[in-house]
């Protein structure tokens, strides 16, 4: 079977995660990749030997791709899907979609009126420990899903917190660090309306803004059969973990200071998602390639696919490809990215209204 053309748009750290896993997709091949700094172009095209350009529109014109993976800041999605969309190649584009539901809805349509598949990357739905979570859940191990919660707190204080920047987010919008609601906990909103497989339907939180002053962020997430959902964010202090609470972690992942930390190595500060069922509950740690399992009398550990950080990028491209040469849907589409980033405003609206937001339709 002739393999699809990827090209990438965007070749910052996380095009190195992306690549990485894309080697171990047969049905793909990295051809070309678009950046606009040239030392960085110069760097990945010696690293990687697809071809390089410094315009993603020439490299449309010249190559014939299949897919391109948009893998720059949230600001350009709209404007690059557009482009991408106008010469019929099928689009993977990182998280978040876009930063305005009227950007969003103008991708889905665009892509819709030109043909092309549009596949959002909410990655978290393909790494292992998350999708064996679904599994159990979906046998009724725990009955009844009644609260999903992440809390992710530490850094290196207040005086070294950084936003990602305008680049990112326009000062004075929702934005923040990299670890921090927007950037991260989209990950989360997706996750957890994936595997409850229920709509959120009242949603409070409260945000960063690109350009302001850290502070602590929340979202708190009521689902259509009443399961809550919970996030709890600061990426500008210090953790409280205790030194027997790290764990080394099988896959490789980002730390709460958003360094990418290398398969194997000891991460002090795991990233953990929990799941709270009737009759039992799960630990699930998503980057370390970990799960545990805790119902009456029992506590265990459960075996995952030995496929951790960054194999779920190549999950993630294996469906799409797949759902390509099927002409069928992508398993993650526009429209599941437009919802998490609507509860994503939602919690920023509650805040500023001090009321409890309830969600409606998209248009």
């Amino acid at each position: 079977m002739e393999k699809l053309k990827v090209g990438l748009i965007g070749l910052g750290q996380v095009a190195e995660s992306h690549l990485d896993g894309y080697r171990e997709v047969d049905s793909v091949e990295v051809v070309a990749g678009a950046e606009v700094r040239e030392d960085r172009l110069r760097k990945m095209v010696a690293a990687w030997g697809f071809k390089g350009y410094t315009d993603y529109q020439e490299m449309l014109e010249k190559e014939d791709l299949d897919i391109a993976c948009i893998l720059t800041p949230p600001l350009s999605h709209r404007e690059i899907t557009e482009k991408v969309a106008e010469h019929g190649v099928h689009i993977l584009c990182e998280k978040p979609m876009t930063i305005t539901l009227e950007d969003a809805g103008a991708m889905i349509e665009t892509c819709e009126s030109k043909k092309v598949k549009f596949c959002y990357g909410a990655s978290y739905r393909f790494l292992p420990a998350c999708r064996k979570s679904k599994e159990i859940i979906q046998e009724g191990t725990l009955g009844k899903i009644t609260l999903l919660m992440e809390v992710f707190v530490g850094g290196s204080g207040a005086h070294q917190w950084k936003d990602l920047g305008p680049n990112f987010y326009p000062a004075g919008t929702p934005g923040g660090g990299g670890m921090g609601l927007v950037d991260h906990g989209i990950h989360l909103i997706d996750l957890f309306r994936w595997i409850t497989e229920k709509e959120i339907t009242y949603v409070a939180g409260r945000g960063n803004f690109t350009g302001g002053s850290p502070g602590s962020e929340f979202l708190t997430m009521i689902f259509e059969n009443g399961t809550v959902g919970q996030l709890v964010y600061n990426d500008a202090t210090y953790a409280s973990d205790l030194p027997n609470e790290g764990s080394f972690s099988w896959g490789g992942g980002w730390d709460i200071s958003g360094h990418l930390l290398p398969k194997g190595s000891w991460d002090a500060h795991a990233g953990s998602i929990r799941i709270h069922g009737e009759k039992g509950a799960l630990r699930v740690f998503h980057y370390a390639n970990m799960l545990f399992l805790s119902t009456e009398g029992r506590q265990v550990q459960i075996r995952v696919p030995d496929r951790p950080m960054p194999s779920q990028f190549a999950l993630q491209l294996e469906s799409f490809a797949k759902r390509i040469g099927e002409g069928k849907e992508p398993e993650v589409t526009g429209t599941d990215g437009m919802k998490a980033l609507q509860v994503l405003l939602a919690g920023y609206e509650s805040f500023e209204t001090k009321r409890i937001v309830e969600m409606k339709p998209l248009d």
